[in-house]
């Protein structure tokens, strides 16, 4: 039996200081799209939530769910609490993928929604994006070629902001597809907090589109591993029908509700972020590099054909970066997570010594 296609993570940051020969905490994660900040809160709000682990988590998640509720402006019917947002991918292909069925994805997107696709054995129509750059094509809307596919799709995913490139389609051309998908549309929306997007707006009034969140970004936590989805009450039900019963654990429950009940410190690491993202583009420039915009929380950089070169010689200094495989559209591409100011000093001297 061949094997299916699986998500391979990065090196882990034992691995990548082992390899180099450093302590592991002089190893910079610039790859994983992660918040280098950490709630004041957690410790306490994670030592309280200890003292229930020897009973199960309450399996309906009932207070999380009218907490997202409200953010959204949703009913608590309309919101599915899961491991992540990478579970949610997984039940949606569970849920509306098959053998004849289709699904459609731009390329360059989101690794797991290709591989969930193809591991349900649906047929995969990926759209490429333009040769100008890394943006969805949009020529001929609304009867663009990822239109035209969606409109056959049983399931249509889509990046906003964009995942792997930064970018972001606008209102306009989401709501084109979302109106255009002839399936289920599933919006993979984990960076909305930094482009001002509404996750709820996407999905009101319309009885096809399912939205998904998390809280490994903004919120800091990608630990917890605590993603949602918000989608109309009977797509919902089908999701939480398939979701594996206390798949949130008690601790990342809780921290996941103290998060949301403290927007301020969302709010706060929001902006410390942009603005982070805004001295990280700008000391790309300076040495030399072109990064493309961003509306999250990295930064994506056309290098050449040394990409994966630099990546290796990078990780040896201890700095990690995300390349691309070599037969995809971003094989001469790298990407960087916004990190501290100190961290981001030292990528950006590491690059003036690696770079041609």
């Amino acid at each position: 039996m061949t094997a299916p296609p699986r998500y391979r993570w990065q090196p882990t940051t034992a691995a990548v200081a082992a390899r180099a020969g450093l302590d592991p905490r002089l190893v910079i994660r610039f790859d994983q799209n992660t918040s280098p900040f950490l709630p004041s809160w957690v410790r306490a709000e994670a030592a309280r939530a200890a003292t229930e682990l020897n009973e199960y988590p309450e399996v309906d998640y009932a207070e999380l769910r009218r907490t997202l509720g409200m953010i959204h402006g949703v009913a608590p019917e309309s919101v599915v609490v899961a491991a992540g947002g990478d579970e949610l991918i997984r039940l949606c292909a569970h849920a509306f993928l098959g053998p004849g069925k289709i699904a459609v994805c731009d390329s360059p997107s989101y690794g797991l929604h290709r591989i969930a696709s193809l591991q349900h054995h649906a047929e995969l129509i990926e759209i490429p994006r333009e040769e100008r750059g890394p943006v969805l094509p949009v020529g001929g809307f609304p009867t663009g070629p990822f239109l035209d596919a969606c409109a056959g799709a049983a399931l249509t995913w889509l990046c906003e902001p964009h995942n792997p490139t930064g970018d972001r389609l606008g209102p306009e051309i989401v709501h084109a597809i979302l109106g255009a998908a002839g399936g289920v549309a599933v919006v993979d929306a984990a960076y909305a907090e930094f482009a001002g997007e509404s996750r709820g707006e996407l999905m009101r009034n319309r009885d096809n589109v399912i939205v998904l969140g998390t809280l490994s970004k903004a919120y800091g936590l990608a630990g917890i591993r605590v993603g949602y989805a918000l989608a109309p009450p009977q797509l919902a039900d089908i999701l939480e029908t398939l979701r594996p019963p206390a798949s949130v654990s008690t601790i990342s429950a809780a921290l996941a509700l103290r998060a949301l009940r403290d927007p301020e410190w969302m709010e706060d690491n929001v902006a410390r972020i942009v603005a982070g993202r805004d001295r990280l583009a700008a000391g790309l420039n300076a040495v030399g590099l072109t990064p493309y915009p961003s509306a999250t929380n990295f930064v994506l950089c056309r290098v050449g054909p040394q990409a994966p070169d630099i990546a290796v010689r990078l990780a040896a200094a201890g700095i990690v970066v995300r390349p691309f495989p070599s037969d995809g559209p971003l094989a001469d591409h790298l990407r960087f997570t916004v990190r501290t100011p100190e961290e981001q000093e030292r990528l950006f001297a590491a690059l003036e010594v690696n770079l041609p």
